[in-house]
This record gives C-alpha cells, structure tokens and sequence, in this order.
C-alpha cells in the first residue's frame, strides 16, 4: 500500500479508524429526521408480532441478512425460523444466554465487552482522500480485496462501487446509491424465494450478492446458489480474508475500508430509500444501515486486536472470527463447543448438544462458502457462549491453543459483543452441563404450530463425492477440455481442430504463448492430446475429437466461462492436467446431477489414500483438478482422524470434515454419479465430434 498519513487519538496511539467511522455514521444517521431508524424500530417491532413460518426450499435457503433470527420450537423434535431482534439497531440478540450461564454448572467468565462512541464523530481523513489511496492500490492486491470485503459486507457490491467513485457533481452520487438500492425490487424473484420475503430478505440477499461489471451490467445469480444469504461472490470474501498476511498489514486494510465508510452519498441514498412509498423498499434502509453498523463494529474490535502480541492466533483467524460475526446466515448458535476432537467428540455425540440447533460442534457445521479457517470461526464469531472442553488433550491441538487464546482475549481485553461468556466444562461434566443446556433450550425456545417443520441442525444434504475415474475416462475428459480451452483462443472450430491435427499430433513446433499460461507451454497440450490418443483411439494420426462445424456461441460463452475459472498456472502450484479433467467434469457431467433442493455440494473423499497416491494416482485427476479450480458450488475435503490432509500441499483453504467414528456425518447424504452412466452419455453431453473409436470406448466402458 502506498504511505498514509497517520491518525493519532489520545497519548498519541494510532486511533482506531472503523470506531471513529462508526460514531460518523450514527451522528449521521441521527440526522434527517432520524426515518432510518424510525424504520429500524417498525420493523423491529413488526418482527417480533411476526407469526408467519418460513417455507424454505433447502437447509441452506434461509438466510439472516437483518442478522436477526432465531428458532422456535416446532412440535417434538422440529424447529422453524423466528425473530429474535435486539432494541438497538447496533446491536445483536443476545439469545438469553444469561439465562444459560445461570443454570449451568460451569466455571464462567463474562467477556470484556468495550463499547463504541456513538457521538459525533470527527471527519479526519475524508472519504475523497481514501478512494484517492485506494485506486493507486495494485489490482489483484491481497489487502486491496481486504478492502473491497469489508465495503461489500458492510453495504453490499452495488454500494460499495459508489463508496469506490469519487464524487462526480453535488447530489449525484446520492441518486446513484438511492437508484442502486431499488435495483432488487425491480427484479423478479424465483418462485422458490416467494415464501421468504415478509421483511424484504431477498431483495436484501439480492443486494448484498448483486455485482456490476466494469461497462454497467449485473451479474447473473443463480438463487440456487445463495446458500444462507451467500452468493458466489462470497467465496472471493472468506478466500482473502483467509490469506496469510501481517497484523499491520491487514489492520492498514481495515483502516483505509472504514474511512471508505464515511460516504455521505450513500447515508443519503439510504434516507431517501427510506422515505419510499415501496413498503418493502423502505425495510431496505434499516437492514443496510444495521448491517453497516455492526460491521465498523466488528471492525473496531479486529482493528484493536490486530494490535496485541498473539502467540497462536493468525491475522486471518481473527479476520475471519470477525467477518463471521456479520454474515448474513442462519442458524446463529448460542452455544460454541472448542474441543480436542480425539479427546471428546465420542462422548460429545452422545448428548443432546450434539443435534441441537443452537449449538454449533464442528462435526455439524454446514458452510456455506466459507474456507476451513472461515468455517472454524464460524462456531463462535456471535456465539454468546463459548465452552471450552478442558480435556487432558486440549492443549495439544494448534486448533484448540487458537481457541483458548482469542477467548481469552475476549475475557481479559475486549470483545464487540456485549452479552457473551467463556465457560471451562471437564470432560466428566459434560453431562451435567448437556442437562443444563436442554432444559434451558426446552424453556426458552419455546413451541408452536408451524407450516413446517426443520429437524434440529444438521439438515440433510446432498453431497456428491466423485469417484476414482479410469485413466482412459480421464484423458478424455482431459483432451475435451483442452480442445474447448484452444478454441477460445482461434475462435474458430476449424482452426482449431486443425492446430490440433498437424501441430499438436503432427508434432511440428508452434510458436506463440499457450492458454492458460502454464510453464510448459504448448508441450503440455500435446503431451494431453498425445496420450488420448494412445488410451482412447486405434489411429494415432487420427484425432479422436473434433469440435463440430458451426460450433455455437453459446458453448463458446461456457467455456470461456469455466476458463474464468481456471487459476493462474504460472506459479506451478496447479497441475494443468488435473485442472483440464475437472474443466470438462463441470461443463459436461455436473449439470446431470439432480437438484432435490437437499443442497448441492462437492467433496473430495481423502478417507484410505495416503499422501503419496493423492500425488501420483491417475485416476484421482478430476479429484485434485476440482479443489484447485473455482468450482461453480463449494468443494469441501472428507479425512479420517490422523490424515493431515491439509498438509498435502492441496491449495486453497477448502473445508475439511475429520471423520473420528462411522456415521459421524450422517446427514451428508453422499452420492456419486455412477461412472459408467457418464461414459455412456459422454458422446451426446459433450457436444462435440468424437470418432468410432472413442464412442466404441464410451459404450463399453470400464
């Protein structure tokens, strides 16, 4: 980042840049009559004589965006969503968790909740100076994202792009981010949304997924991919949030975002909208300006931590224990458990807290598009209770030492939550403490009649875990890939299958940069067209496939799509074979597979390989392709207890599910396309030309 002019509050210390933001907004949302929280208060009070129940289409269609719900009691043994809204507007519920801690017989530590002004906040560096700072940032920067995160989670993409525009004539940017915030209402929902809009949540989720490209146009959103109010855009989030950087470095970030924050436009945006005749529009206001809110709120804190001596924790683990605290998902969970897994989880599974949906154990957890860091954190970012399994193993876990070091921080230093507590439980009082919790759920959930009924968390979910594929099967999907990515370099079918015929297997040399930009050029290319060759067709002369005469736009646009998706290959740290396989995998195979509004999820199945045959092992291609390529739905890792997977040099930061006993994940209902149903539809589901040969193969199969 380039040099800053520094801040300084009192003795000098660097001030706190998302509090000052923070104490700014609420000044300047006091003003102009105070409609945004006047609104604030109808909906707060309107949700809370709420008794509409949410149909949802699948676990993970419901979303949080006014970080607000909660659970009711649903007959015996079923929950269904419910408000639960705080009295502020910067505030977040509390679930009675005093309550809890009363009942429980647990040693407890009540947190060191440090409050923010909410008086008139003092400008400082303005708004114009930081989009100045922020444009000389590099693109592809990791703090520069950091930025453009922290803007998105707060306001959204659409009003972050104002945030980001220097101001272009009085009152014009105003109208721009009151146009922007319409934008949703003007859309129509899918019917399987319909359901959930009392309090304007899809237009909210729509708002707060939306993106505009750089010549004015949105994106598309496929609502089967909001999983718990996150869209694909999110993934981008928790990716840069869970990259490595240093604590000055990411505090740089969050200091440079919250000045960003101090945007005049778009408070005036939000009075504007709330004075809409749109019933609906008008909710939009509060519930942006709360999520703004909560967000410097979050911030603050993340600002002052970054701050401290840390021996265990990682910048990325407190950006991500923060980032999770403004999320819009649902179910938020009261109560967190951090244990040694080896130690507890036997015992654990045996309780009620182990299928309660207000407790989040890292064996139930569904993410969305959170990374594995972003998952962990997500058990206690807004958890009022954390409980600490205090097992003779705890302290032998990295993960449990990051644990009791941030909570302990939260006691000793600070924390943005003002009703949260640490509790320490022995392991032998683990029952004690489950009777507790369940006779406080039982009271305070409370039970009513419902259109529906959820079953206590986890859902079920659809999660399909591919198969190893023949090496014959790979190479094809391999050389089809590689066919489609050429050809959105010669944009032209016979171009390209004749660069194929006489360069590519005719082995004379082509001069020029390869797709992809790999490090072995157009020697990988051949390398993949020569050895489907030799697997798949009797003529080596003779290509095994070909692009059609005419090959259509529309599959033009698909594969440049999937290559959008493809990594930058130049560092090495992907194979571009592996990458090929998963390409044609999720162009040609994925869009076969069911949708039963059960979820739609991708695992790797790590459980028997070792480390060596993960590296090696042909048939595993599609399996290593799918976690380094930006798959189309969350790809997550199944290991057993004592794999290490995550020290296999695998990149990125996917998920993983330890597996400690059987059936500890039954409710990933895992399925997987039956590989010799996809040879057999491979010739009409590709699209392309394939010779006798390989069609012979596709037929038989094996």
């Amino acid at each position: 980042m380039t040099a800053k002019k520094t801040m300084t509050g009192p003795g000098g210390q660097e001030r706190n840049e998302s509090a000052v933001s923070f104490a700014w907004l609420a000044d300047a949302l006091g003003a102009g009559s105070a409609v945004v929280l006047d609104r604030w208060a109808e909906a707060r009070d309107g949700m809370r004589r709420s008794r509409h129940r949410l149909v949802p289409a699948s676990p993970g269609s419901v979303s949080d965006p006014w970080l607000a719900r909660g659970v009711r009691g649903v007959g015996t043994g079923g929950v269904a969503p419910s408000w639960n809204p705080p009295d502020r507007i910067d505030e977040w519920p509390d679930h009675d968790v005093n309550a809890l801690v009363k009942g429980v017989p647990s040693t407890a530590w009540r947190t060191r909740h440090v409050s923010l002004p909410s008086g008139r906040g003092e400008g400082g560096c303005d708004a114009a100076d930081a989009v100045t700072r922020f444009q000389r940032m590099e693109a592809g920067d990791v703090l520069r994202e950091h930025v453009r995160t922290w803007l998105s989670c707060a306001v959204g993409p659409l009003l972050r792009d104002v945030m980001l525009t220097p101001e272009c004539g009085q009152g014009a940017l105003s109208e721009d981010a009151a146009a922007r915030l319409a934008i949703p209402r003007q859309i129509k929902l899918p019917a399987r949304w319909a359901a959930a809009n009392e309090f304007a949540e899809r237009p909210l989720d729509l708002l707060y997924n939306l993106e505009t490209s750089p010549d004015g146009r949105l994106s598309f959103l496929d609502a089967a991919d909001v999983r718990a109010g996150q869209g694909e855009v999110w993934r981008g989030y928790w990716a840069w949030l869970s990259a490595d950087v240093r604590f000055g470095e990411m505090a740089e970030a969050l200091r440079l975002a919250a000045r960003l924050m101090r945007s005049r436009p778009v408070v005036e945006g939000l009075l504007q909208t709330a004075d809409s005749d749109d019933p609906q529009l008008r909710m939009i206001a509060p519930a942006v300006a709360r999520r703004w809110l909560l967000t410097l709120k979050a911030m603050a804190w993340l600002e002052e931590a970054a701050r401290e001596p840390w021996t265990h924790v990682r910048p990325k683990d407190l950006a991500c224990f923060a980032f999770n605290a403004v999320k819009p998902a649902w179910r938020r969970r009261v109560v967190g458990i951090s244990h040694r897994s080896d130690d507890a989880k036997r015992a654990l599974r045996h309780l009620e807290l182990w299928s309660s949906s207000r407790c989040a154990i890292d064996a139930g957890y569904v993410p969305s598009w959170e990374t594995n860091t972003g998952m962990v954190w997500a058990l206690y970012g807004t958890t009022p209770a954390i409980v600490r399994v205090r097992s003779p193993g705890y302290g032998e876990s990295v993960w449990c030492l990051r644990e009791a070091e941030l909570t302990r921080h939260l006691v000793e230093r600070a924390d943005f939550l003002p009703e949260r507590w640490v509790l320490d439980v022995e392991p032998a009082d683990l029952g004690a403490f489950d009777a507790a919790y369940s006779a406080w759920d039982r009271e305070t959930r409370g039970s009513e009649a419902a259109p529906v009924v959820l079953p206590e968390f986890p859902p079920s979910c659809r999660v399909w875990t591919p198969s190893p594929m023949p090496v014959w099967e790979a190479a094809m999907l391999r050389a089809s890939a590689a066919l489609r990515v050429i050809n959105t370099m010669l944009a032209g079918a016979d171009l390209t299958n004749r660069f194929v015929a006489e360069f590519l297997l005719g082995g004379v040399e082509f001069p020029g940069p390869a797709p992809t930009a790999g490090p072995g050029g157009w020697r990988d290319y051949r390398t993949v067209f020569l050895r489907f060759q030799a697997l798949c067709a009797a003529d080596p002369a003779e290509p095994g496939l070909r692009l059609p005469q005419g090959y259509a736009a529309e599959q033009m646009a698909l594969d440049l799509d999937m290559l959008q998706r493809m990594p930058d290959l130049s560092t090495g740290t992907a194979d571009l074979g592996d990458l090929l396989v998963a390409f044609e995998f999720l162009r040609t195979e994925w869009p076969l597979v069911p949708d039963d509004h059960m979820g739609r999820f991708l695992a790797v199945d790590c459980r028997g390989l070792t480390r060596e045959r993960w590296a090696r092992d042909e048939r595993l291609a599609l399996q290593r392709g799918l976690l380094a390529i930006r798959a189309p739905v969350p790809v997550w890792i199944i290991q057993l207890a004592g794999q290490a997977v995550e020290d296999w040099g695998i990149p990125g930061d996917h998920p993983i599910f330890t597996e400690h006993f059987p059936g500890q994940f039954s409710w990933m209902l895992e399925g997987s396309l039956d590989r010799r149903g996809a040879q057999s539809l491979f010739p009409a589901s590709s699209g392309l030309e394939l010779s006798a040969d390989v069609r012979h193969r596709c037929r038989e199969g094996g």
